[in-house]
């Protein structure tokens, strides 16, 4: 269950590019104190765009965001105190040793938890030697680790993250999902944007999905994936008459005409061994439908967040 304090809520919030470029037009959305917020969409949707405007890195052309309660543009200084930010594409000052950039931005601010920071180091496998090194001489993924460390170091109330796993092998991802979890369960609060949509359904409890700068949808993450039908898959014993599988029970997808190893003849129908659908009645009418005939096996899928993302970024048929 999550607390009724909203940690972030726009209104309206319209960002134009010159040309008449929409980045996000009338955008309103809430996020709650201790969840982890999942912003879903393609690249040039408006992700970046929107975290930017949040981050006061960008101003609108209208409406408003708030954080805290606090208006981003008129109190960011108070704002940014308690997020830990992190931008889509990062190399932090380069000419800074991996300590001193760490050092550095712990100084913006008002706590500091070296224990936390040494620990969160080693979660992430950066090592003393690391961080005597100057940022320009990390690689991507190391990169990446060091601007972690410091979005989280100060211990936030709001995480702010634009493709966090950018750069990062398996293994810290997973490592990254962990620490997220744990964040969470601390009361902390994480707004992350993303365009992987595995990443989004493993940590995510709500996600909003934007297109062309406008929000589609804003479910939690079990919810958004009922919109989506499921999809079962059924072989039979013998060949059926395509005609008598017609049911309002499911829209057939696809049928395997032929058995397995089974030629098919020149110019003569052949019939299915087995088919795939999607569900389109209840469970209840399927399974009737399906009693007529010598079913071998039968699997149901549920829609994975990219079936529902496709979904939603379906554009005149295509």
């Amino acid at each position: 269950m999550y607390h009724m304090k909203k940690i972030i809520e726009t209104f309206g919030l319209t960002k134009h590019y010159k040309g008449g470029v929409i980045g996000v037009e009338d955008l309103s959305l809430e996020v709650q104190e201790g969840e982890i917020y999942g912003f879903l969409g393609s690249n040039g949707a408006g992700k970046t765009t929107t975290i930017r405007l949040l981050v006061n890195l960008l101003f609108p052309t209208g409406g408003k965001a708030e954080i805290f309660g606090k208006d981003v543009v008129g109190r960011h200084l108070e704002i940014c105190k308690d997020i830990g930010y992190l931008p889509g594409s990062v190399r932090p000052h380069k000419n800074m040793t991996g300590e001193d950039f760490l050092s550095y931005m712990g100084k913006l601010s008002a706590k500091n938890d070296d224990q936390y920071r040494q620990y969160l180091l080693k979660k992430f496998a950066l090592t003393e030697k690391d961080l005597e090194r100057k940022i320009k001489e990390y690689s991507t993924g190391m990169a990446r680790k060091i601007a972690l460390v410091q979005a989280f170091q100060h211990k936030p109330r709001l995480l702010i993250m634009d493709e966090p796993t950018e750069g990062l092998d398996p293994v810290m991802q997973h490592i990254f999902y962990e620490l997220l979890k744990e964040y969470r369960d601390n009361g902390g609060t994480v707004f992350i944007s993303s365009h992987q949509l595995r990443e989004v359904e493993l940590v995510c409890d709500r996600a909003a999905i934007i297109r062309k700068g406008r929000l589609v949808d804003v479910e939690k993450i079990r919810d958004l994936m009922t919109h989506t039908s499921r999809t079962v898959h059924v072989s039979f014993k013998e060949k059926i008459d395509p005609t008598l599988l017609r049911s309002n029970a499911w829209e057939i997808v696809s049928l395997d005409e032929t058995a397995p190893g089974s030629p098919r003849s020149p110019g003569r129908e052949t019939t299915p061994t087995s088919l795939t659908a999607r569900l389109t009645g209840d469970m209840d009418t399927l399974i009737k439908h399906l009693s007529r005939f010598p079913v071998r096996d039968m699997s149901l899928l549920n829609p994975s967040l990219q079936d529902i993302f496709l979904h939603y970024y379906e554009e005149d048929g295509k």
